[in-house]
């Protein structure tokens, strides 16, 4: 399982980084509008949303209207004491509170962190290299996201992906924690694991 997966995480990180930067904003710019629909008829509030960076769905024009709109939104930090943890922050300026963090990742400067609790937070937007129509998916390897979202156990969790993005399985271990939804540029997919929250 362990080879299978690493395939589909080196196959997938390939196919996505081969997208244009036209197709990455054209998807991205397709996926951002169904998942503010959802946002808006569930009046989701707070929210948490990963910072795209590189061939990632991106998220920061979808983070600039939440903000612009009065909601209180949530980006991660990602530990550095070898815990593997995701930090909650409420971020209040994408523009001027963001800089290059953790393995290149974006996230707030030091002077910027306001940490935000777990079980406050409505929804979480978790990225990822691949997901099953389980809602199961495959990141970058570290488990950030699945011990994360153990944490909030009220909240729903939406994954972005592009639809090349979806395969027939991920072969999931226990720890796994899947997502309720994802988005695509195509579609919307209600999970067969999806409970109450969606």
């Amino acid at each position: 399982m362990v080879i299978l997966r690493k395939k589909i995480r080196r196959e997938m990180r390939w196919l996505r980084d081969s997208l244009s930067v036209y197709d990455i904003n054209s998807k991205s710019s397709a996926i951002d509008a169904r998942l503010w629909r959802l946002i808006e008829e569930k009046q989701f509030d707070p929210i948490m949303f990963y910072i795209a960076f590189g061939s990632e769905v991106q998220t920061q024009n979808c983070i600039t209207r939440a903000i612009g709109s009065g909601k209180t939104i949530i980006v991660p930090v990602c530990s550095k004491d070898g815990k593997r943890q995701l930090l909650p922050s409420r971020l209040l300026d994408l523009q001027s509170e963001v800089e290059e963090g953790t393995f290149g990742i974006p996230e707030p400067k030091p002077e910027f962190r306001r940490p935000f609790p777990p079980d406050r937070i409505d929804l979480v937007v978790v990225p990822g290299l691949a997901f099953d129509e389980s809602g199961y998916r495959i990141g970058y390897g570290a488990g950030y996201y699945d011990r994360f979202l153990a944490r909030c156990p009220q909240a729903l969790f939406v994954g972005l992906a592009y639809e090349m993005q979806i395969v027939r399985c991920t072969f999931p271990s226990a720890q796994d924690v899947p997502v309720h939804k994802i988005i695509t540029e195509d579609r919307v997919i209600l999970c067969r694991t999806a409970d109450t929250r969606s």
